[in-house]
This record gives C-alpha cells, sequence and structure tokens, in this order.
C-alpha cells in the first residue's frame, strides 16, 4: 500500500526538498485553482449539477435534522453568508451534534472546513507546488484510475489536474511520509465535497493527515501501524459486543481493510460514504473509524450472520455488487449511541500491542487519555515528518 522506504518511527529529522525549477506550474494555473475553478467563478449555474461535486452532492431528506438545523440558524444574529453562519454555529454547545444529524447541502463543506481547520496554521499551498516531487510517477499513475466514473475525475484537465497538483502539494508538505497509495482517493472526495477548491482541499486533507485527532499519515505509511492499530481494536470490540459472528476464518482484507484504508469509498455509495465522513469530522478518525465499523455489523449483524467466507470478497469489492443493505442513518446513530469508545480504551490497546509490535504511532497513542500530554507528543512528532522550512 505504502511506497515510502523509510518507517515514520526511524525519520529522525526533515529531509531535504528535491526536483527541478523548471518542473513549476505557472502562476496563472494556482490564482483560481484550474479551469474548474475558473468556472465557478464565472457563476455557471451548471456546473456543480455538471460533475456532481460541492452543494449539489445529495443529501439525505432528514426531516428532523432540518427541524434542528433551521432552529439554530434562526438563532444567529447574522447570516450573511455559508461560512458566516458556520462560524457561529460552531461556537455554540449544539454543533458536533448537529453535525451528526447531518448538515444541510449547502453548509456540509464549511463545516467539515471549520471543524478540520479552525484554529490551525494555515500553510502556503503555492510553495508546495514549486517542485514536483520524487514520486510523481507514482502519482501519476494512480490518478488514471482514482473514481474514474465520477464526473470530474473523467477530463484530465479538470478534477484530475487538481487531484495532481494537491497531491504533489502533500508529498512536498510531508516529506517524511510523502506520497502513498490510498491517498489519492480520501483526497479526490475530499475536493469533491469542497466544490473543487483544491487550496481549500489542501488545507483540510493536510489536518486529516497531521492532527492529533485524526493521524492518517499513519494508514498510508510503511507497515500501515494505524490500520494494524484499527484491526486490533476492531477484533477486540468485535468479541466484546458481537461474540457469535463467525469471522475468525475471513480474512480481514476483504471487508474490514478495505473500509479503514479508503475511509469507506470503496464500499460505500458516494451519498453514503460522505454522510459517514460527518461523523468522522465529529469524531476524529482515531475514534470514528472504528466505531463506524462497529455500527455498520450493528445494523447488519442478521445480513453478515448468513455471510461464508466468499460472500464477504464479493459484497465488499463495490457497492454496485453488493447485496448489503441498510440505512446510513441508522448506522450512525449505532456508532454514536452502542459503540463510542473511551479515550481509555486507545491508551490501553495501544500499550498492550506495542509490547509485541512497536511503533511511532503506538508511542503517541499511549497518551491518548491524557489530551494535553498526548498533543504535545504528536506536536513533537509532527516536525520530524513535515516541512516548515
Amino acid at each position: 500500500m505504502g511506497n515510502n522506504n523509510v518507517c515514520l518511527g526511524e525519520i529522525q529529522k526533515n529531509t531535504i526538498n528535491s526536483g527541478s525549477p523548471n518542473t513549476r506550474w505557472k502562476r496563472e494555473d494556482l490564482k483560481s485553482g484550474s479551469c474548474v475553478q475558473s468556472l465557478i467563478d464565472k457563476e455557471n449555474n451548471n456546473f456543480f449539477k455538471m460533475v456532481q461535486c460541492g452543494p449539489a452532492i445529495p443529501y439525505y431528506r432528514n426531516e428532523h435534522s432540518a427541524q434542528r438545523w433551521g432552529q439554530a440558524i434562526a438563532t444567529l444574529n447574522q447570516r450573511d453568508d455559508v461560512e458566516t453562519t458556520i462560524n457561529l454555529l460552531y461556537r455554540k454547545p449544539e454543533f458536533e451534534e448537529l453535525v451528526l444529524l447531518g448538515p444541510p447541502k449547502q453548509y456540509r463543506w464549511a463545516t467539515w472546513e471549520v471543524l478540520l481547520t479552525n484554529g490551525q496554521v494555515q500553510l502556503s499551498y503555492e510553495k508546495y507546488l514549486e517542485y514536483m516531487p520524487n514520486d510523481i510517477r507514482i502519482i501519476l499513475k494512480d490518478i488514471d484510475r482514482t473514481l474514474i466514473n465520477h464526473a470530474l475525475f473523467k477530463h484530465e484537465n479538470c478534477g484530475q489536474e487538481q487531484l495532481k497538483r494537491i497531491l504533489c502539494a502533500i508529498s512536498n508538505a510531508l516529506p517524511g511520509v510523502g506520497y502513498c497509495q490510498g491517498m489519492n482517493f480520501v483526497c479526490a472526495l475530499t475536493l469533491i465535497v469542497s466544490g473543487c477548491d483544491e487550496h481549500k482541499t489542501f488545507q483540510c486533507f493536510m489536518q486529516m493527515l497531521t492532527n492529533e485527532k485524526h493521524l492518517l499519515c499513519f494508514n498510508f505509511c510503511n507497515e500501515m501501524p494505524l490500520h494494524y492499530f484499527f484491526i486490533k481494536l476492531i477484533h477486540y470490540q468485535i468479541g466484546k459486543k458481537f461474540p457469535k459472528l463467525n469471522i475468525r476464518k475471513v480474512n480481514d482484507s476483504l471487508w474490514i481493510s478495505k473500509m479503514i484504508l479508503s475511509l469507506f469509498i470503496y464500499v460505500f455509495k458516494l451519498d453514503d460514504c460522505i454522510r459517514c465522513w460527518d461523523y468522522l469530522m465529529v469524531r476524529g478518525m482515531i475514534r470514528g473509524i472504528p466505531e463506524l465499523i462497529l455500527g455498520f455489523i450493528d445494523v447488519t449483524y442478521k445480513q453478515l450472520e448468513q455471510f461464508k467466507e466468499e460472500d464477504y470478497g464479493f459484497n465488499f469489492q463495490g457497492y454496485e455488487t453488493s447485496i448489503i443493505q441498510f440505512n446510513v442513518g441508522e448506522l450512525i446513530y449505532a456508532a454514536k449511541q452502542k459503540h463510542k469508545i473511551e479515550r481509555q480504551l486507545i491508551s490501553r490497546m495501544a500499550n498492550k500491542i506495542r509490547k509485541s509490535k512497536p511503533s511511532q504511532l503506538l508511542d503517541l497513542l499511549c497518551h491518548f487519555d491524557n489530551i494535553q500530554t498526548y498533543k504535545k507528543h504528536v506536536d513533537f512528532y509532527m516536525k520530524t515528518i513535515q516541512d516548515f522550512n
């Protein structure tokens, strides 16, 4: 999965940027973000519908959610634009609960953005595009197979070009990680929901990779320690909560790993996946991913109970061929109400696992139950893999 030659835990200092200045993008390419962004600037009303992204993303008609959001917005003194509205709602104690109910479609991206980037240092996107990264060939290869059936990525000069720039910037900004397969799908979905704003997509994806709530960089590096941790944690919880579910002989790569590594993109319909990401934005990846997987098992238990091993391979190769049926709202409710993972459990599991398979991630997660100490350790570690020059 990963293509790095160095394990994150072995990195002691920043590596030196390399590349040729002749590979720089033209300044005009970055002003608007690409031809896609130019279409938005021209207020082409058919654009979002044409590429199935941004405000035109499907959303569930949840009357309770709409009522709760309407009531909350009505209490605001200012409602000049989407960003102002979300920034004011963000200060309210019920904001995260509103997000879990599902934001109205026009507020979703602003909601994700404030949850990911509020209070964080904004990085210079253009700075990290001054040179092509060393792994540009791998990036180009993966772009050609990223969400190829989605309208945005069918045209090389639109979504594909944006995705290429963002992934190149990510690789340069995180020289201790570089680009790894799998980043392309996560970045692509973020770009879709942003309405093709590559500058903001870069900022948000960087937070998913490095913020202490998420740490997705460990999901993509060599040996994928975050994936390994999730597998151990999920099986531990399955043993406690679903002891009669016979999955001991089922290879994790057939189902659980696909959900973890793609953040559900491989196996859920796009709109179901986006609703699950609402949950991840609030809970963070470290707790949110296993909670959602446990919630999924909960709401599909009777179906999974009938499965043989070969059924997992067939039903988790893509939603088009799956016979599994579930309501994503019920999945999120189950994750929130029945499968919340406490910080203490994360720390205990990390301490236990690192005795047999140590990693830098587990060294960090063993402090997860002490928020201040944990954040201090994460901040220190990120300085070893990120380019701050």
